[in-house]
């Protein structure tokens, strides 16, 4: 397990960048995803569909933004989570993970990764970064990331504390606190990674209620 951690850690490790470790890299530039399709529990169907989409240079390019409710986006961060779910085994998981990372758009990238590891059985045990950690833009304001940015560039440590302040005047701001509190974002945003409405039981078993779930959980943040 604590390979596994680590090979997680290693692959989210400043995802926006390239690759950082020597053997995650080697794999990357050496694999190839279709070269032996008996390690893949559909013989390497959805392997094979992913590097057709990448050849034909279908899919959405790096540095851009990727939507989960964008249908070609959603689609294209499924199909590299169906790779991964088919693997039989973590050396099968990494090599196709450490290859695509470097050549699929890094949100696609992360959310088909932190899915995967949470649904196959290959990632149990494995404690998943907190998304904040790996994708801080999409949890704080401007004003913060460029004083990090200012920090990292000068080399001065820093402490910054993100503050918002609205007005009850302004309807849209009366419950602003949904949208800028982190903690509850990161809830919400693992939340539907574990019940994904997306979710089809040919993945490997059915997840039951969710429309009830999602009712449930969704009343119990304005109680």
């Amino acid at each position: 397990t604590a390979k596994r951690q680590q090979d997680v850690n290693h692959l989210l490790d400043r995802i926006y960048d390239h690759l950082h470790y020597s053997d995650l890299k080697q794999i990357s530039d050496t694999f190839s995803p279709e070269a032996d399709t008996s390690m893949y529990t559909d013989g390497g169907a959805a392997a094979h569909h992913l590097m057709e989409e990448l050849n034909d240079h279908r899919l959405l390019e790096q540095h851009h933004w990727f939507s989960l409710f964008n249908p070609r986006q959603r689609e294209e961060a499924l199909m590299l989570f169906d790779v991964l779910m088919h693997c039989k085994s973590w050396e099968c998981f990494v090599d196709n993970a450490a290859f695509f990372r470097e050549r699929m758009n890094e949100g696609e990238f992360a959310y088909a990764l932190y899915t995967a590891v949470i649904h196959s059985e290959l990632g149990q045990g494995i404690a998943l970064p907190p998304l904040y950690e790996i994708t801080p833009h999409m949890f704080t304001n401007s004003e913060i990331i460029h004083k990090a940015y200012t920090a990292k560039m000068t080399q001065t440590p820093g402490r910054f504390e993100m503050k918002f302040t609205g007005t009850k005047k302004n309807k849209e701001q009366r419950v602003a606190y949904f949208g800028e509190d982190i903690g509850l974002n990161i809830h919400h945003v693992t939340w539907h990674m574990d019940f994904p409405f997306w979710w089809k039981d040919s993945y490997g078993y059915h997840l039951d209620r969710k429309g009830e779930l999602i009712f449930w959980a969704h009343h119990q943040l304005t109680v």
